[in-house]
């Protein structure tokens, strides 16, 4: 099951982000900070960080510098209503970004071009529920 550890301030975004993505088949987690953040990757090893630009601890991009100073290259989405305010995207490894907010179709196309990128692509439709009455 591929894993997905999404970061935002904001708990609406965070619980439909949860929903969105356990119903998708992910394994989520998520954090407030980037300090949380980088405590959450470090445990959970996630295939993928959707994450906010403006977060507190550090912002969005200290989560970026610090996880790639430790080598961890894992693919980032950053989602955030100022995509101007990222900078120098191309010399960045491994990142996109979308402009909040973002129709979800255009997230899950994106966070699936990263995933297949990367090799996590296996990506598979949950299970169906079991039939009535065999419960």
């Amino acid at each position: 099951m591929p894993k997905i550890l999404v970061v935002d301030d904001i708990p609406a975004i965070l619980d439909f982000s949860r929903e969105f993505f356990e119903d998708a088949g992910f394994d989520v987690r998520t954090a407030e900070t980037a300090t949380a953040a980088i405590a959450a990757q470090r445990e959970f090893k996630a295939d993928l960080i959707l994450q906010d630009l403006n977060i507190p601890e550090g912002g969005g991009i200290f989560v970026y510098e610090t996880l790639r100073a430790g080598q961890d290259m894992v693919p980032m989405i950053f989602s955030t209503g100022k995509p101007e305010a990222i900078g120098n995207l191309a010399g960045m490894t491994n990142v996109s970004v979308l402009k909040k907010p973002t129709d979800p179709d255009v997230l899950m196309s994106e966070v699936r071009k990263h995933m297949t990128k990367s090799g996590e692509g296996q990506m598979n439709p949950p299970p169906p529920p079991p039939p009535p009455g065999n419960r």
